[in-house]
């Protein structure tokens, strides 16, 4: 039998739909969470069963040597339920980045943030904020406990941990080696790379697909700014390079729903500060993935200043659409697809171009490339052979 960690993400009803198809009642999909809070996940297959629950043990008490366990977000309950585990069962994840990147804090956040996204982070995530209050000492004395005392023992366990995990690990899935490389740099591991990828978006329908944007008669060049409102996305960063070209003819459609609520309206109002309240298009509300790619229909330039793995399906929608995407070099998105001869523009270097050269349409010769070659290499028969095999 196969065990699948899971969380309540967009990708994971797709996922349970393919596993299905590849190994037809040998999958339990167990979601660590509660079902009356879920978002995302409605297949009638996933069980929600936090992993520190009666539930959660009652479902995986029977496992024994011949059975794999899988791992969707490798969370810090995810690990420790492995680590309890015989050395025999076979123990896989699938790479998705912030997992892996960004916890523990302390370790790659130099190589995540910009200057100022890492000050953000650092002020108001990274730790639990003092609550002080002379009128309630003992409270303030916990929480500064938290903040100063207790954190770099607990940052230092959860290294410890995943140490413990990757050496622990026997197969890594991701569709990127360079991701693979960045693992095995940074962790001792014997794991074996896989071939994976998430269902990001299907292909748009022929009519959809406008190689050189969407300006059309309005002239107005749309860009979309980042993915999320997480301050990995370094938007201070980005709307410092994009500055320039405030007084010319854009639009910026910023999503900021998917995240902290709090950081979503400091970029907001930075945006408006630096382009006006006409120029900035912030969405803030959920929106499901059909209405979401058809904004994407809408956008003539993405631009994106992750330093590390994240937003690739954004992308991948994008290059399908025929847009004009800009990466930041650090990413290892942008390093993987400038190997591959996708088309794809450097970010930082944006600061450096004229509006002209900046909003230029991708040519219709390039963009068709982009999609015969993002074709090659999300090739689904080849994604259902892996399933097939691992969940056999």
């Amino acid at each position: 039998m196969n065990y699948h960690l899971m969380v309540d993400d967009k990708f994971i009803n797709d996922f349970i739909s393919d596993a299905e198809k590849a190994a037809p009642g040998n999958n339990i999909y167990i979601i660590d969470g509660l079902q009356e809070n879920a978002r995302h996940v409605k297949n009638p297959l996933a069980v929600f069963a936090p992993y520190h629950t009666s539930a959660f043990r009652e479902l995986t008490k029977n496992m024994t040597g011949s059975d794999k366990v899988f791992i969707h977000w490798t969370s810090e309950s995810a690990i420790s339920f492995v680590l309890s585990l015989p050395a025999e069962i076979i123990v896989s994840m699938f790479f998705w980045g912030g997992d892996i990147v960004e916890i523990p804090f302390t370790r790659f956040k130099q190589v995540v943030y910009g200057p100022k996204s890492l000050q953000y982070f650092e002020k108001y995530e990274e730790r639990a904020m003092v609550e002080w209050n002379l009128l309630k000492p003992v409270r303030t004395y916990k929480t500064f406990r938290n903040r100063y005392i207790r954190y770099p023992k607990e940052q230092r366990k959860i290294a410890k941990r995943r140490e413990r995990f990757f050496k622990r690990l026997n197969y890594f899935f991701n569709w990127s080696e360079i991701d693979f490389e960045w693992i095995r740099k940074h962790f001792q591991t014997d794991a074996a790379f896989g071939f994976f990828f998430y269902n990001f978006n299907p292909k748009p329908e022929p009519d959809t697909f406008r190689s050189g944007g969407a300006q059309g008669s309005s002239g107005i060049t749309t860009i979309l700014l980042g993915n999320s409102d997480t301050a990995s996305n370094n938007h201070q960063e980005a709307l410092e390079v994009l500055a320039k070209f405030r007084h010319e003819p854009i639009k910026l459609i910023i999503p900021l729903n998917y995240g902290d609520r709090r950081y979503g309206d400091m970029i907001e109002q930075q945006a408006i500060s630096i382009f006006g309240k006409d120029k900035v298009q912030a969405i803030r509300g959920f929106m499901n993935r059909e209405d979401y790619y058809r904004q994407l229909d809408e956008v003539d330039i993405a631009f994106m200043f992750h330093y590390r793995t994240q937003a690739a399906g954004n992308t991948l929608a994008l290059l399908y659409r025929g847009k004009k995407v800009f990466l930041h070099h650090n990413s290892t998105v942008y390093q993987f697809l400038k190997e591959k001869q996708i088309h794809v523009w450097d970010a930082a270097t944006a600061a450096d171009m004229s509006f002209e050269e900046f909003s230029r349409p991708i040519q219709s010769a390039a963009a068709a490339e982009n999609v015969s070659r993002t074709d090659a290499i999300f090739d689904i028969s080849r994604k259902m052979q892996v399933l097939q095999e691992i969940l056999s």
